[in-house]
């Protein structure tokens, strides 16, 4: 059996590496298409001012509020130890 130490620093950079890409995935890349979306299309269909990423992330969570109240989406918290009913 071998086994192998594990470095700290490095752990925590590959954490923090991967903590970044999961916010960049779910939280800057949306707050980022919301914000062009609105400010390229809603501008020149409707007389509306231009929104800061601070709006649109406020958009992007009014959203999740929304679709979340709605019944459309269902966030649920499962335990690891669940036990099975016959």
């Amino acid at each position: 059996m071998r086994s192998f130490r594990v470095n700290t620093f490095g752990a925590a950079v590959l954490l923090s590496t991967l903590l970044m890409g999961v916010l960049g995935a779910f939280v800057l890349i949306p707050v980022a298409c919301i914000q062009w979306t609105w400010n390229s299309l809603a501008t020149q269909l409707f007389s509306v001012p231009l929104i800061s990423a601070w709006q649109a992330t406020l958009l992007y969570i009014a959203a999740g509020c929304l679709l979340y109240l709605s019944g459309l989406i269902h966030i649920e918290i499962k335990s690891g130890s669940s036990t099975l009913e016959p």
